[in-house]
């Protein structure tokens, strides 16, 4: 059984729109360069991770303010 999750490269997160927001790669490199997505690297190559995506989704996420109060 294999433990390896499912890579994107940048041009497959873009097509797909894994991230939402994120349409070109120019954003999705300076998100990159920003430290704000982790990614792989193999020779010249770029790629992301499930794990990269669904981190970077969570740091984005907004909480929604409570409903409660004396109304």
């Amino acid at each position: 059984m294999s433990n390896l999750e499912k890579r994107y490269s940048e041009t497959e997160v873009i097509e797909q729109g894994l991230i939402p927001g994120i349409t070109n790669r120019i954003t999705l490199h300076r998100k990159r360069k920003a430290r704000l997505i982790g990614f792989y690297r193999v020779g010249n190559k770029v790629f992301y991770g499930e794990s990269h995506i669904a981190e970077f989704m969570a740091r984005c996420e907004r909480k929604a303010k409570g409903q409660g109060g004396g109304q």
